[in-house]
């Protein structure tokens, strides 16, 4: 997955019995048939198929520990 996200970024997830996966990512609404091609490539067991976008962006630390004061009460992200 790419650091660039923003709201416009889709996100295709597969799911199994034992957690998730990032299948593929996009920074802009992906065709169907593009959705469709990642889903075909990745099939492994996945139970079902989830294609999302964000609704909060928070930042993290070079270290991927949340940024202090960068999310919190009353906060919304970027």
């Amino acid at each position: 997955m790419t650091s660039d996200i923003s709201y416009k970024t889709h996100i295709l997830v597969g799911v199994r019995p034992s957690g998730m996966t990032v299948l593929a990512d996009w920074p802009y609404v992906p065709k169907q048939s593009e959705v469709q091609r990642e889903i075909e490539r990745g099939r492994n067991g996945y139970v079902t198929y989830v294609l999302c976008t964000p609704t909060s962006i928070m930042p993290a630390s070079g270290d991927g520990t949340p940024k202090s004061g960068s999310w919190g009460p009353g906060r919304r992200g970027l």
